[in-house]
């Protein structure tokens, strides 16, 4: 008989261990995941792209211009003519073109890696809710069960004389509303992680969130040059100051041209060179509103870059201090929640053996639901606060980009 009990428990072994192997999804993973090929990822590179393509278009030469011209007015000689006309780079222009355009290019890497530090929030932020979802699941859960025993007991004690059929009738209603708690919270949930597998489609259906660490605050403010931002307001402030320079050009290169041409008459021909050149004499239209303008956008974009300094140091300010405290009070609720295990027992132990009312153990059992839920809701705005302290730094302070 031993031996037969012996080989039903190795038969059961590998299945139970089976069953403990339940996936679990951490934020890096999530956030790996969505990087590279990612359309959430490649749509980002949009901008930055057309800046380059504008890179090439100031850095090429202009085309030359071929044409051909045959004249033969009744009465006159026949006259062909071809020339090759253009206008070299000699006004400077070109050079600041490029200029501009690379600036531009700057500008628009810096809001690309912006542009990817609140993808990489917004993403967190999912991930968070799926998370958070998942823990209230599993607290409403385990408090079910716990109140859902005790109805139960409840019941049969009434059914046998014991107690009241009240009293029975109270854990049955508790019961009910732990049921109802659970199904909100089930179907909040179901959404958070709906909204997970649409960035992760190869999410498995098993998988079980991880809850994200709470790092310590950087011990130094962070500088806010590495906000790329700001960084990308500068730019665009070099950028107006390169196209300012740009309106100063009033004069343009001429157009010059080379051709041959060739005259035939009933008994003469005759041929030769052609050399001309064209320029554009600058008597009305000397740039003005382009100067206006341009002016106009280098004021214009160099208080933005000031007042957007003075926000990002408010910001870095508010967001540090945030998190410091509720990072702190993230702790100390999760102490407070990890008692409630004790009290709950005594609680249960007192009531069984006549200590205690049945209402003082439904106190005692919401006050510790109460007490675990702060805990979950303290420790998601301490997450919070962490993403706006990313936000503020211009820089991840856990995990890697996506």
């Amino acid at each position: 008989m031993q031996r037969v009990r012996i080989a039903f428990l190795l038969l059961l072994a590998p299945a139970a261990l089976g069953a403990q192997e339940v996936s679990s999804l951490t934020e890096k993973d999530f956030l790996a995941a969505v990087a590279g090929d990612h359309p959430a990822a490649a749509a980002l590179a949009g901008e930055r792209d057309l800046a380059a393509a504008e890179v090439t278009r100031a850095s090429l030469l202009p085309n030359p211009v071929i044409a051909a011209t045959v004249e033969e007015p009744d009465g006159a000689p026949r006259e062909t003519t071809a020339e090759v006309t253009w206008t070299p780079p000699l006004d400077g222009r070109r050079a600041l073109r490029r200029e501009v355009a690379e600036r531009g290019l700057n500008a628009a890497e810096s809001r690309l890696e912006a542009a990817r530090l609140r993808l990489r929030r917004d993403l967190r932020a999912m991930y968070a809710g799926w998370v958070f979802a998942w823990e209230r699941r599993e607290l409403l859960a385990a408090h079910l069960a716990r109140v859902d025993g005790l109805a139960e007991k409840a019941r049969a004690r009434a059914r046998a004389g014991e107690i009241p059929g009240l009293a029975a009738r109270r854990f049955t209603l508790e019961e009910a509303q732990a049921r109802a708690d659970l199904g909100r919270a089930e179907a909040l949930l179901a959404t958070a992680r709906a909204e997970v597998a649409a960035w992760y489609p190869a999410l498995p259906p098993e998988a079980r969130p991880a809850a994200p660490p709470l790092p310590p605050a950087p011990a130094a403010a962070p500088d806010l040059a590495s906000r790329p931002d700001l960084a990308a307001r500068e730019r665009e402030v070099e950028r107006a100051a390169a196209l300012r320079r740009l309106s100063d050009r009033i004069f343009e290169a001429p157009a010059l041209g080379l051709g041959w041409k060739r005259i035939e008459d009933r008994s003469v021909e005759a041929s030769g060179p052609v050399i001309s050149a064209g320029w554009t004499v600058p008597l009305f239209d000397r740039r003005q509103a382009d100067r206006r303008e341009a002016e106009a956008r280098l004021s214009t974009s160099r208080a933005e870059l000031e007042l957007a300094r003075i926000r990002a140091q408010a910001e870095r300010a508010g967001a540090l201090a945030a998190y410091d405290r509720l990072r702190a009070e993230a702790a100390e609720a999760d102490r407070a929640a990890a008692e409630t295990g004790d009290l709950l027992t005594g609680a249960t132990a007192a009531y069984q053996l006549g200590e205690s009312g049945l209402t003082d153990l439904l106190d005692t059992l919401r006050a510790a639901l109460a007490a675990r839920i702060t805990a979950v809701e303290v420790r998601e705005a301490a997450l919070a606060a962490q993403r706006d302290l990313e936000a503020a730094t211009g820089r991840p302070l856990s995990g890697d980009l996506p």
